[in-house]
C-alpha cells in the first residue's frame, strides 16, 4: 500500500483512529511509507535524468538531421543557406518551448493539487493546543457522570443535547435508545471527547474531560462504532491496532471473547489473513467482530457500543450475546442500539427524543409505563 493510499485511509478513518488513541502508531506508518516513498522518488529522479539525457540525444540528433537533410537541399538548390539557418533556428525554439510547457504544466497540476490539499490540513484545527497543561489520568475505576450537559454544533445552532444529566458506578451498564437524530451517537463523542459539551460537564472517576489529555482517556476506553473501520493489513494487527505489540495469546483471547476466532481459523493464513482496504475482504459480520475483539485486547475498564451489533447477522449476534455477561463484567458500559436483545438486561436505559431524556429506568419499568420506550420496541428503532 502506497503513501497516498494510507494518507486517505487514515483521513477517511479518523474517527476511529481518534477513538483508539492510535495517533502515533499511524504517525509511525506513515512515516515508513513516506521513508519508502522518498526512496522511489528518488529513484525515479535518477531514472528521469537519465531518460532527460535521452532526450537530449534524441533532440540533437534530430537537430543534426534537419541539418543534413538542409545540406542536401542546398545542394540541390532547393532552399538557401540563410532559410535553412533561420529554419533550425525556429525548430529549435519551438521543440525547446514544447518541451519546457510540458514539463511546467505538469508541475504546475502537481503544485497545485498537493496545495489545495495541504491548506485543508493546516485549516484544520488542532485538537489540543497545548496538552502539556492537561491532566494525563490514571488507571481508570469507571465512574461516568454526565451532569446538566448541553451541546450544540455552531454557536448560534439549536442544542442537539440539552440538560442532560446521569451517572454510572463501576461495572454498571447503562443502554441508549432513541429515534434517529435524537442524540445518541453525541453521548459517545462527547464520552471520548471528540467534542466538548457546550455547557455542563462530563466528568469520569471526578475528572472533568476539559482538562483532561484525549489520549490517556481514549488509550482506556474500547470502542466499537457502527462502522468497523478496519485497516489495510492483516487481522492480527487490525485486532492489535491500539497495542501494536500484543501477544498471540492476547490477540486470540480478545477474538475468542468476541466469537471471531472460529471464523479466522478458517481462513488458510488464519491471523495473518490480508483483510484488505477497510477490510473489504471480510463480510460485514466478521468486519464487526474484528472490531469488537479490538476494542477488548485493551482489557479497557470502560467500553462503549455504538449500535455495534447492528451489522451481525443473527448466528454473530447469538455469538456475541453468549459472551456478553463476560464481555461486560467489571466494565462500565456504554451501549447504543436498536436491538432488544442487546439492551434489555442494562442496569438502566435511557430514552432519548428530540435531545433530552424522556425516560429511564429498566426494561420491565419501561415497558409497564408504556410510554416512548415501550412504543419503540414494539416496533424496529431507527
Amino acid at each position: 500500500m502506497d503513501l497516498q493510499n494510507v494518507l486517505v485511509e487514515t483521513i477517511g478513518s479518523m474517527r476511529t483512529v481518534k477513538a483508539l488513541a492510535a495517533e502515533d502508531e499511524v504517525r509511525k506508518k506513515v512515516e515508513s511509507k513516506f521513508r519508502l516513498s522518498t526512496f522511489v522518488q528518488m529513484k525515479s529522479w535518477k531514472i528521469g535524468i537519465i531518460s532527460g539525457s535521452i532526450g537530449t540525444v534524441l533532440q540533437t540528433l534530430s537537430g543534426v538531421t534537419v541539418l543534413y537533410a538542409g545540406a542536401g537541399f542546398i545542394i540541390g538548390e532547393k532552399l538557401t543557406v540563410g532559410e535553412l539557418m533561420a529554419f533550425s533556428a525556429v525548430y529549435a525554439l519551438v521543440t525547446n518551448a514544447a518541451l519546457g510547457l510540458i514539463g511546467i504544466w505538469d508541475e504546475f497540476q502537481g503544485l497545485r493539487i498537493a496545495l489545495e490539499r495541504l491548506d485543508d490540513v493546516f485549516e484544520t484545527e488542532r485538537e489540543e493546543v497545548d496538552p502539556t497543561g492537561l491532566t494525563a489520568l490514571p488507571k481508570l475505576r469507571g465512574t461516568i457522570e454526565f451532569e446538566r450537559v448541553s451541546f450544540r454544533y455552531d454557536s448560534d445552532g439549536k442544542n442537539v443535547l440539552q440538560n442532560i444529566s446521569f451517572e454510572l458506578a463501576p461495572g454498571q451498564t447503562i443502554a441508549v435508545v432513541g429515534r434517529s437524530g435524537s442524540g445518541k451517537s453525541t453521548l459517545v463523542n462527547l464520552l471520548l471527547k471528540l467534542y466538548e459539551p457546550s455547557s455542563g460537564s462530563v466528568r469520569v472517576d471526578g475528572h472533568d474531560l476539559k482538562r483532561v489529555q484525549a489520549a490517556t482517556l481514549r488509550k482506556q476506553i474500547g470502542v466499537v462504532q457502527q462502522e468497523a473501520g478496519l485497516f489495510s493489513g492483516t487481522i492480527r494487527e487490525n485486532i492489535a491496532y491500539q497495542i501494536p505489540d500484543a501477544s498471540m495469546d492476547e490477540v486470540m483471547a480478545a477474538s475468542m471473547l468476541a466469537g471471531a476466532h472460529e471464523f479466522i481459523m478458517t481462513f488458510p493464513n488464519g491471523y495473518d489473513t490480508q483483510v484488505g482496504e477497510r477490510g473489504a475482504s471480510l463480510s460485514g459480520g466478521q468486519r464487526q467482530r474484528i472490531a469488537i475483539a479490538r476494542a477488548l485486547i485493551g482489557n479497557p475498564r470502560i467500553l462503549i457500543f455504538d449500535e455495534a451489533t447492528s451489522a451481525l447477522d443473527n448466528e454473530s449476534e447469538k455469538t456475541i450475546q453468549r459472551n456478553m455477561s463476560t464481555i461486560l463484567q467489571d466494565r462500565t458500559t456504554l451501549i447504543i442500539a436498536h436491538r432488544l436483545s442487546t439492551i434489555r438486561h442494562a442496569d438502566r436505559i435511557l430514552v432519548l427524543d428530540q435531545g433530552v431524556i424522556a425516560e429511564s429506568g429498566t426494561h420491565e419499568q419501561l415497558m409497564a409505563a408504556k410510554g416512548l420506550y415501550h412504543m419503540l420496541v414494539s416496533q424496529p428503532l431507527e
